[in-house]
């Protein structure tokens, strides 16, 4: 877990904006951490029709979660705007391979100096109005939905090593996983940065001896070197991507993106339940985003190790229908 301070920083930033369609509340502490490795970002375009938002969970460093911060929404954000300019009917399909390639060239512009030994997850949930929620996430940060009623939806899943999948391509790549660690260090299978674990090209073992995968890619070895694609590093930076369509199913009530500090102490189900909570008892976004961080703080436990990480948390409320206003008074009335 790292050095931890004897007492958390419990100040918070604090950010709300209100939009006639789509409004978002993001709160962050440092918490019991040395520094705060987490960052943010939001573009919203000034019709509402497109809105990126990003949450960022740096390790060994902050400096990549804040590249990210800088240059990762933005690309995504321009790169989606541009395409919905030229064909306002784009298939989906071109929507997520856009986002993934986005994925591609930030973490291979990184500079090496700093991406060595340091890396971040990135969880985005991009929002096309009237259409789709797509999330695109690597590594365990998350983001999931409230639908009416109070169920929630799963929008991302956690990238561990243990994961049969992600164990598989660890392996093939000539790594491995001890203790639902890379390698034995790293607590993450799939990660902007951490470069160490991004080698391109695999030596082959000299008895002769392969995995399945070399096996059946025979064609492609040269020298007794095989060159990997970024998808298949021990430790990738392609996204998994799910999308919500609004189109034809019920607009859900809110979105949540948040750090794995966040969701150590909540499960999802349980999240949704206290932000619906407070929402019917007429809290605004700023005040159940303060009380979540508090709230989490206050479960650290040396045994258990939860509470002592750093917190970010972002609130997206949906209100395409209705004004902010209108939106929350819902929640009371229900």
């Amino acid at each position: 877990m790292g050095q931890l301070l004897s007492h958390p920083v419990e100040e918070k930033s604090i950010e709300f904006r209100e939009h006639s369609s789509i409004s978002y509340c993001i709160g962050s502490m440092q918490g019991y951490r040395m520094t705060m490795e987490d960052a943010h970002d939001v573009r919203v375009s000034d019709d509402e029709k497109l809105a990126v938002y990003g949450v960022f969970d740096g390790h060994g460093g902050k400096e990549i979660a804040e590249i990210l911060r800088d240059k990762l929404v933005a690309l995504i954000f321009k790169t989606l705007q541009t395409c919905i300019k030229q064909n306002a009917n784009t298939e989906l399909s071109t929507y997520i391979r856009l986002i993934k390639d986005c994925f591609f060239k930030v973490d291979a512009g990184l500079p090496e100096s700093l991406a060595a030994n340091c890396g971040s997850t990135a969880i985005i949930t991009t929002v096309i109005a009237g259409k789709y929620v797509i999330v695109a996430n690597t590594g365990d940060s998350r983001s999931i939905l409230s639908l009416q009623g109070g169920c929630s939806k799963n929008l991302s899943f956690d990238h561990k090593p243990s994961t049969m999948g992600e164990r598989v391509r660890i392996e093939n790549s000539g790594g491995y996983v001890i203790n639902g660690r890379v390698n034995e260090i790293l607590a993450l299978s799939r990660a902007f940065g951490d470069f160490n674990f991004k080698l391109p090209y695999l030596s082959l073992n000299p008895t002769g001896q392969h995995n399945a995968y070399l096996e059946q890619n025979r064609s492609i070895i040269k020298n007794n070197v095989i060159e990997l694609p970024p998808e298949l590093y021990q430790v990738s930076v392609e996204p998994d991507v799910l999308v919500y369509d609004l189109s034809c199913q019920s607009e859900p009530e809110f979105i949540v993106l948040a750090c794995d500090g966040i969701w150590d102490c909540y499960t999802n189900d349980a999240l949704i339940q206290v932000i619906r909570k407070r929402l019917r008892d007429g809290w605004t976004l700023q005040h159940i985003t303060e009380f979540v961080l508090n709230d989490c703080i206050s479960m650290a436990n040396n045994i258990t190790g939860i509470g002592f990480d750093n917190m970010t948390i972002m609130i997206v409320a949906l209100h395409s229908n209705a004004s902010l206003e209108q939106w929350t008074e819902q929640f009371r009335k229900r």
